[in-house]
């Protein structure tokens, strides 16, 4: 029996609402092979409204190709998937890129040029303030900051792409970046699932992202709360996202005179008066560029304000707003916690984040590219070879409790909170936070630690604080005994 993570204040007690776990058990489908012909007609006549989505240049074919076969290959070659592709970009997709694409998959291809008006500087911004500030950033080494489409990129994921025409007739999305890998074979319908199961959002890697890129973004989210209580859900759970500012001792690589401050002991009352004057946003994200949604969500009243509100700030072009700050900050105020999931058993890797879940068997290069044309063609790329390479080396990995029972993957494990600081700068001050994203974003025993851990210890060894869990993240069964298949 599996047990995926699943964050505390997530589970549902009411036996009225859908089991996300009974689902898994009850869906997952390791060989089509058991699924009789009716059955598989069936689940083909009931997919749910879903598409991947893709922002993409015509100069990025190659590695567009190279994410479509992953994830055909993983996922969207079956029978009863074939989802829809839908392809945006701000000028007209060429030809070779069109026919690239569409040999590279069975399924429907879209291609969308995004309107001139969400890929545009708004009226309401200063372009001179606009063009000193991406200098500023890009000459002290904020990401891409000084590109004026990298501005345009952020502000069009955010929000506006769940207003484009050609989604309006689907509920589900899913982000596909050009040039990633999806390493493990995915055993069940993941648009389904979230269907099913009434989820509205899904990530699988919660990391910090460089608070240099929207210094102002806490403020004035904290000054949206303040002005619409009401639009905050009442199960709404964003005290994971929050920190102290009068406990900053508290944080990681500082001592505590009386101990550090656990989360749970902290007051987050949701937007009452001035009670959010003493917290700040500690820079957690869920890494958007793997994101499964609800269209319905990020056309919603709330998120629609939420974006409006800091759209009108200008905080897409004076500073660098993103769309994962964004979104994370948006679906853990708008929504309850039970309705985001965290697909740790898709493995994921876009340059430097990589999270690989436990699994049972490996997969080698030949079951990765047989299907693909276009993914035995990139494989004569010196980085892909490369990359099989290492997946070929992995053979004698030792894998935590046996893996997910039935799952295939072609990447070495890693522990859930590996990635959690990649995208700050070595060099920089930033505060961490006491616990990684993604242990923070789960809690519970998550955060334990082994009894007798020092923090002083470990910083006077040199380390940087972040080990002595009871729960080391490699696990694939974290609550069920070795001895007994039952939960702890």
């Amino acid at each position: 029996m599996y047990l995926p993570p699943v964050a505390q204040l997530s589970l549902r007690t009411n036996s009225a609402q859908p089991d996300p776990l009974q689902w898994l058990r009850h869906n997952t489908i390791i060989d089509m092979e058991t699924v009789s012909e009716q059955q598989q007609q069936t689940l083909r006549e009931t997919r749910p409204k879903a598409a991947f989505i893709a922002l993409v240049r015509n100069s990025e074919v190659d590695e567009m190709v190279y994410s479509i076969s992953q994830l055909e290959a993983r996922f969207n070659s079956r029978q009863t998937h074939q989802y829809d592709w839908v392809f945006f970009n701000d000028e007209e997709f060429s030809q070779e890129f069109m026919v690239a694409v569409q040999n590279a998959t069975s399924s429907q291809c879209h291609f969308e040029i995004i309107p001139e008006e969400h890929w545009s500087v708004p009226a309401w911004i200063d372009t001179t303030r606009f063009d000193v500030g991406r200098q500023f950033m890009g000459s002290i080494g904020v990401g891409k900051a000084w590109l004026q489409s990298y501005h345009h990129m952020c502000r069009w994921n955010a929000g506006l792409f769940a207003r484009e025409e050609r989604l309006a007739s689907y509920d589900f999305f899913w982000r596909v970046e050009p040039g990633v890998d999806f390493s493990c074979n995915i055993n069940y319908d993941v648009f389904r699932f979230m269907r099913d199961n009434d989820m509205a959002y899904g990530f699988n890697m919660a990391i910090l992202d460089d608070a240099r890129s929207f210094p102002s973004l806490w403020d004035r989210t904290r000054a949206f709360i303040k002005n619409n209580e009401h639009m905050i859900h009442e199960e709404a759970d964003y005290d994971w996202l929050l920190q102290d500012s009068l406990q900053k001792k508290g944080m990681r690589g500082a001592s505590h005179p009386e101990g550090p401050k656990e989360k749970d002991d902290i007051d987050h009352s949701k937007a009452e008066g001035n009670d959010l004057d003493h917290l700040e946003y500690n820079n957690c994200q869920f890494y958007s560029n793997f994101e499964v949604g609800s269209l319905e969500f990020f056309r919603s009243e709330e998120h629609r304000a939420y974006f409006e509100h800091l759209d009108r700030t200008g905080g897409f072009y004076y500073e660098r707003f993103g769309d994962a700050p964004i979104h994370t900050l948006s679906v853990s105020l708008f929504l309850p916690k039970s309705r985001i999931w965290y697909f740790r058993d898709i493995g994921y890797s876009h340059g430097l984040c990589e999270q690989c879940p436990p699994h049972q068997f490996r997969l080698s290069t030949d079951s990765e590219t047989q299907h693909h044309d276009h993914a035995r063609a990139l494989a004569d790329n010196a980085r892909l070879v490369e990359k099989h390479r290492r997946w070929e080396a992995m053979s004698q990995d030792v894998i935590r409790q046996g893996g997910i029972p039935g799952l295939s993957c072609g990447c070495t494990v890693s522990a859930i909170d590996n990635v959690n600081a990649k995208l700050v700068p070595y060099e920089s001050k930033q505060q961490k936070p006491e616990h990684a994203c993604i242990r923070l974003y789960l809690g519970g025993r998550w955060l334990e630690k082994v009894p007798g851990w020092d923090l002083d210890v470990e910083m006077a060894a040199g380390r940087d604080g972040s080990g002595g869990y009871l729960l080391d993240g490699l696990e694939s069964n974290p609550f069920v005994s070795r001895d007994a298949n039952i939960p702890k």
